[in-house]
């Protein structure tokens, strides 16, 4: 549940590498996207079959022309709370993993409301203010309520890596394309480590821990200085990683109510 409010100022895949490599997405984009580690008191839904790679769709909102200059239209991007949507899709070893789809606030303590898919199984996962929720199995399954809030926070929502990105120098602007109707600045490059811990430490742990020494990131921002869309790729233990993001609807941040009725 939820009500806009007013602005404030792993698994058993192919192989044991595919499931490390999977592993380690999903940690990666957790991070990235300001999601929750999980609750370990929660039941964990159980991984099936993985499912043949799909291109994933971006979704753009904007139709504003973005400036000439990337770095101009990236200076733009507000510091303002605001909620948006995201819809996500792990693959690992050219198959997907995992799909999750998200509204969640960032600019403000992140709360938010989120769906992991692994197969025919999907968790819920609702973060308010005081608390985070999980429920495995739809409506058929039961909250299960802790009182602690699992690495939430709200840096990871890619607005940092564009300004990284442009870093690397003129190699890193492809140039505006159209995705969706809307024109957009196509930044990319490979981020090694160092760079990648300029935007975050938490993240730079996690890939070095897997043994990745740098990722590769494409990102589209549209005039305002936001990201619309992002693919993420790095290879551990020699099996290829992909993380797809898809932002759209950005709006005044929101309230992430208790799933439970009466919840203390």
């Amino acid at each position: 549940m939820r009500r806009p409010v007013r602005p404030a100022g792993v698994a058993t895949t192919a192989a044991t590498a595919t499931s490390a490599a999977a592993a380690g997405a999903v940690a990666a984009l957790l991070l990235l996207t300001g999601c929750t580690g999980g609750n370990p008191s929660a039941p964990t839904a159980a991984p099936a079959a993985a499912t043949p790679v799909a291109t994933a769709a971006p979704v753009a909102t904007s139709t504003a022309n973005p400036e000439v200059d990337p770095a101009a239209a990236v200076a733009r991007a507000g510091k303002e709370p605001y909620a948006v949507s995201v819809r996500s899709t792990i693959v690992s070893g050219g198959e997907v993993f995992m799909e999750i789809t998200s509204r969640q606030n960032h600019n403000t303590l992140f709360t938010g409301r989120q769906e992991r898919r692994i197969g025919g199984r999907t968790t819920e996962i609702v973060v308010t203010a005081d608390a985070e929720y999980h429920r495995v199995g739809g409506a058929s399954g039961s909250w299960t309520r802790s009182s602690v809030r699992l690495n939430g926070t709200a840096e990871y929502d890619l607005a940092g890596y564009a300004p990284v990105l442009l870093s690397l120098g003129p190699e890193a602007r492809k140039g505006v394309e159209t995705r969706d109707g809307v024109l957009v600045h196509h930044l990319a490059g490979h981020l090694d480590l160092d760079r990648l811990g300029q935007v975050s430490a938490r993240a730079r742990s996690e890939m070095e821990s897997e043994g990745v020494t740098g990722i590769d990131l494409d990102q589209w921002v549209d005039a305002e200085g936001r990201t619309r869309y992002a693919e993420k790729r790095w290879t551990a233990d020699g099996t290829a990683a992909l993380v797809t993001m898809a932002f759209s609807d950005y709006g005044p941040p929101e309230v992430f109510d208790s799933p439970i009725p009466n919840a203390a």
